[in-house]
């Protein structure tokens, strides 16, 4: 220090503390302090809002310029993954969105969109893999998924096979395979409807079988392999064997077209001796 520069005395400190240029060194140090940490404040805000999760908007059932619009200005980033066709909605609206709406995502993030297409794709017939005797509900998964097909169950028929299995298939009311048909040169759009009968072991109806000439032993048989039951055996005569005796008269007779339920029983007369009339 200079020996020329003023040394404050102790006996000047009480009137320096009463003086206005304390007072003002004092305001222009808070001053000082306020403005740094109103800067501080502001650099720490700013890098902190750079990784702040927002709440993720829903963008299903908007189109996606809309939704670019809405999504660019708070950083995220739109990309489409995949569009499939969907019967009666308009092409270029959003369906699924990846994270799920109000989802909390940084900003920066990429959301992955799916669209509805504008005009249906279309494929042959002979495309369709192999349905018949098929269990429905795995190929009504590999449908959509190779195809974008959607199914509906059109009805159930008996079948002796396994239940809920493929009997026929239909595209706008047209038979396109079942067991002895299979069309190929059917044209099919995309995201369309199939239509199934499928398979089931309750209340079908088989045609009523002819009973009349045959054995005893015949009869069982036949009935047993459609399901049908022997009920009352009423004997003409002497019967000394009933397993080779013969069918005269049965109830409910078979007449063409006519069918019966299955788990019905009949009713039959029998002889042992094979009568005039039969073959």
């Amino acid at each position: 220090m200079s020996k020329d520069t003023p040394r404050l005395k102790f006996s000047e400190l009480p009137a320096f503390l009463k003086s206005k240029l304390l007072l003002h060194t004092l305001i222009r140090l808070f001053l000082v302090v306020i403005i740094l940490w109103i800067i501080q404040a502001f650099f720490l805000n700013l890098y902190t809002n750079h990784g702040q999760k927002l709440t993720l908007q829903k963008y299903v059932g908007v189109t996606l310029a809309n939704a670019k619009k809405h999504a660019e200005p708070r950083g995220y980033e739109i990309i489409v993954s995949d569009s499939l066709y969907i019967k009666g909605r308009a092409g270029g609206l959003i369906v699924s969105q990846i994270p799920l709406p109000g989802s909390q995502v940084k900003r920066g993030r990429k959301i992955y969109v799916t669209l509805t297409k504008y005009q249906a794709e279309s494929f042959q017939a002979e495309l369709l893999p192999i349905l018949y005797g098929k269990k429905y509900e795995f190929k009504r998964t590999e449908l959509f998924n190779l195809f974008e097909l959607n199914s509906k169950i059109k009805g159930v028929k008996f079948d002796p096979g396994p239940e809920n299995h493929i009997l026929e298939v239909y595209y706008h009311n047209q038979l396109l395979i079942n067991g002895s048909e299979r069309k190929t040169n059917v044209t099919i759009a995309k995201g369309d409807t199939l239509e199934f009968v499928i398979s089931t072991k309750v209340g079908g109806e088989v045609p009523i079988p002819n009973l009349i000439c045959q054995t005893l032993a015949e009869a069982k048989f036949l009935l047993s392999s459609s399901k049908l039951e022997l009920g009352t055996i009423v004997e003409e005569g002497a019967i000394t064997d009933p397993e080779t005796a013969y069918i005269v008269k049965q109830i409910p007779e078979a007449q063409d077209g006519q069918t019966i339920e299955l788990g019905s029983s009949f009713k039959i007369t029998i002889v042992q001796q094979k009568p005039e009339n039969c073959n």
